[in-house]
């Protein structure tokens, strides 16, 4: 086997060189365990495998050349140096593989704030002294768009709350960033190796929630403006349905009394159908002092009433059964044969229907005395004027040659009605 010695010159010097390398790099990573291992004898084997390496090194290049005596392991085999310097690499890399995993499961200061600035929150800690010791980057950003600067002791946190930047809109403890996000800051005390007088400073990103309650106190504040106009509108409504009822009532007594008073006043000048017409009068009088205060009834019931009275009632087309147009002729044509007894002195009334496309003309007259000059309308024809035109329709007295009640009256009356009432809620909602 080749001695050490018999290499080329360039071997002589590479080998060295690399025994060289390798010592320093045995130190380096003894040193490096020495400060991150509390265990001596853990760190042995770099520091062993260097004196080693440092030995063999001086080996083959510490002679004396004045006495003539050359390095003590020049005659050694090459192979030696070779298997020694392949062993050592193998050792170094098992053993930096080692500290690299070992230092990625190890908790150290470097993990605990690479493991902080990952939070999404913002996020620092003061010592007893108000000295800031940790802060994420998220807090560091914070601190850069409240003050401008980054915060080192805790009076640099207040002050930046207190006063944050004009771009800043602070509401209680929720800022509004100029990017639109709500943060909200909160301090804390904790306790650290028993000192109770550390400090914790937080800060949450609130947007969604800040927003969420925003968007619901806009709703609460609709809500409120619905329920008063809701309530504005009811006010009215009841005004509207009492005046209703009112009117209902005045229609009803006025027809009531009419009839009754007719009826006595044909009973004291007629002895015929006596018992007829007192059946009717007690008719009348039980309907005035009942309950009933709005029914109109139909055309039959007011043709058989004005019959019992001594006035015959001709009709001349119809009405659709049980609509509002039939209701509203059946009150006219019942305040027009009260009128025609009490004031022409007549003992016929004729009422003509004819049908347009969207309305009905309807026509009341009698064969009674005409009236000496334009009709005054009483309580009954205004409360029949008042119903009529509530319901989208018209009504004109004509006095030449003969007394004549005009009604237009529309079909859908009902409808018109409906639609009515649809106005006025959205005028009163809207208003």
């Amino acid at each position: 086997m080749s001695a050490f010695s018999s290499l080329p010159v360039f071997l002589q010097t590479l080998i060295p060189l690399l025994l060289f390398v390798e010592a320093v790099l045995e130190l380096g990573l003894f040193i490096y365990q020495l400060s991150h291992r509390s265990k001596l004898h853990d760190n042995l084997p770099s520091l062993v495998i260097f004196a080693f390496l440092l030995t063999l090194l001086f080996s083959v290049t510490q002679g004396d050349p004045f006495n003539g005596k050359d390095a003590f392991l020049l005659d050694a085999p090459w192979l030696i140096f070779i298997t020694v310097i392949l062993v050592v690499v193998v050792h170094f890399a098992f053993a930096m593989t080692r500290e690299y995993r070992r230092r990625k499961n190890m908790l150290s200061p470097f993990s605990v704030k690479d493991a902080t600035d990952k939070l999404p929150m913002g996020l620092c800690f003061a010592d007893p002294n108000g000295r800031i010791v940790l802060c994420n980057d998220r807090m560091r950003h914070l601190s850069f768009a409240l003050s401008g600067h980054e915060f080192q002791i805790t009076d640099d946190l207040e002050k930046a709350l207190e006063h944050p930047d004009k771009s800043i809109i602070a509401n209680g403890d929720c800022y509004i960033l100029p990017d639109k996000t709500v943060w909200q800051f909160r301090k804390q005390n904790i306790a650290v190796d028993n000192d109770e007088n550390w400090l914790q400073m937080t800060a949450h990103n609130v947007t969604e929630l800040y927003n969420g309650n925003a968007r619901q106190t806009a709703i609460n504040d609709e809500l409120k403006e619905v329920n008063r106009k809701l309530q504005k509108m009811y006010e009215r409504m009841a005004d509207d349905i009492k005046e209703k009822e009112i009117l209902d009532l005045k229609i009803h007594i006025h027809d009531t009394i009419g009839r009754s008073l007719l009826t006595i006043r044909d009973i004291m000048e007629s002895d015929e159908n006596t018992d007829k017409k007192l059946e009717a009068l007690q008719e009348a009088t039980a309907v005035l002092t009942s309950d009933r205060v709005t029914a109109s009834g139909t055309m039959e019931e007011v043709v058989q009433t004005a019959e019992i009275l001594g006035v015959t009632v001709m009709m001349d087309g119809c009405l659709p059964a049980d609509s509002l147009a039939e209701e509203l002729t059946v009150v006219a044509a019942k305040e027009c044969v009260t009128n025609c007894i009490r004031h022409a002195g007549g003992n016929e009334v004729y009422i003509s229907v004819n049908g347009r496309k969207d309305v009905f003309d309807i026509t009341i007259t009698n064969n009674g005395a005409a009236p000496s000059g334009p009709i005054k309308e009483g309580s009954g024809l205004s409360s029949i004027r008042h119903s009529i035109e509530s319901a989208g329709g018209e009504m004109h007295t004509v006095y030449k040659p003969r007394f004549e009640l005009l009604l237009i009256i529309q079909k859908d009356a009902s409808s018109f009605m409906f639609n009515k009432r649809r106005t006025t809620y959205d005028k009163y909602n809207t208003g």
